[in-house]
């Protein structure tokens, strides 16, 4: 699905490169929430900002911080997940494991089916390396593309 309106993409995590993707998005056309570090038991944005989100894409700085990254990114963005949402995890490092981690704990907190009504997709140095579903995939190329940060399928 490549959006007919304009797409509400949430940023978190620890990455360095949220930021200009962000910006690159707010660009495009794309209503961007931008949820900051926080302090630990604070979820970070009202939950009102993050409903109904289409993309999240959540930064993964290193393998050390991974665990807490992701388990606070489905803190922040379970209470805002939808059917047919989109939540990219990305970094520069392998992420599989970690966004495993992350669509079942948003599976858990929402009770809806990673791969049937909402995807997650990993990104490894701008490839699409791992999905629950091709439409998320799919996706997440054409909004890589679009952004300027390189996307395609892993190398063969």
């Amino acid at each position: 699905m490549y959006f007919a309106h304009s797409p509400k993409l949430v940023i978190t995590g620890a990455s360095s490169s949220l930021r200009e993707t962000g910006d690159r998005a707010a660009a495009l056309g794309a209503e961007v929430v931008v949820v900051g570090p926080a302090p630990e038991g604070d979820p970070g944005a009202p939950v009102g900002d993050l409903d109904g989100f289409d993309v999240a894409v959540v930064g993964v700085a290193d393998r050390a911080a991974a665990a807490g990254e992701v388990a606070r990114a489905a803190r922040v963005l379970g209470p805002g997940l939808r059917r047919g949402a989109l939540v990219v995890v990305t970094g520069d490092e392998h992420v599989d494991a970690d966004g495993s981690r992350l669509a079942l704990a948003l599976a858990a907190f929402s009770g809806l089916q990673p791969g049937a009504q909402f995807d997650v997709v990993g990104v490894d140095h701008g490839v699409v390396a791992w999905q629950t579903g091709a439409e998320g995939a799919a996706t997440a190329r054409y909004l890589l593309g679009r952004l300027g940060l390189g996307a395609g399928s892993p190398p063969a």
